[in-house]
């Protein structure tokens, strides 16, 4: 009975361990990525919240690749393609775009923009984007913009790392 028991309880835990790693595969054509991350600071202090994306020079076939920063400035690049993500970034040439628009707290409640009306609640928003729109930038508009960002990144195999520090970049 012991013996039967032992071997119950192996073959549970070697069930187990075969299931370990195994996941989701990546969808026919998910290129090969490499781990990248993007950091944004202001004169060496790191910024959180700011919204990276990697624009493929020739964006066929290479999917999404983007992050948020964190508390350290740092973001982790990871690639979305055919509904599946994998970390990293796939090697090539991409302009960088990072965008963190200053947000004003609402003043009106969920159920107060609720009872307005639509010319209302249009009023308000527009009220609402344009102290928005004067609050100062921590990452400069232009670094957000695809056209215009100067920003640029060579992913290469093995990966690597680009720092943006905003202040290069003020407006």
């Amino acid at each position: 009975m012991i013996k039967l028991r032992r071997l119950g309880f192996c073959s549970v835990l070697l069930s187990g361990a075969a299931l370990v790693g195994c996941g989701k595969a990546a969808p026919d054509g998910f290129p090969e990525t490499q781990p990248f991350t993007v950091k944004v600071v202001d004169g060496g202090k790191g910024i959180e919240g700011v919204q990276v994306t990697l624009a493929h020079s020739d964006p066929k076939g290479v999917g999404a690749v983007a992050g948020t920063t964190n508390s350290s400035g740092v973001a982790k690049m990871t690639t979305t393609f055919k509904n599946f993500t994998a970390d990293g970034a796939p090697a090539g040439e991409y302009r960088v775009q990072c965008v963190k628009d200053p947000v004003v707290d609402h003043w009106k409640t969920d159920a107060e923009m609720a009872a307005m009306s639509p010319g209302e609640r249009t009023e308000y928003f527009n009220e609402w984007k344009a102290k928005c729109d004067e609050l100062p930038r921590e990452v400069p508009k232009a670094l957000g913009n695809y056209d215009a960002t100067p920003l640029t990144a060579t992913v290469s195999a093995g990966g690597g790392e680009l720092v943006v520090d905003v202040a290069q970049h003020a407006e």
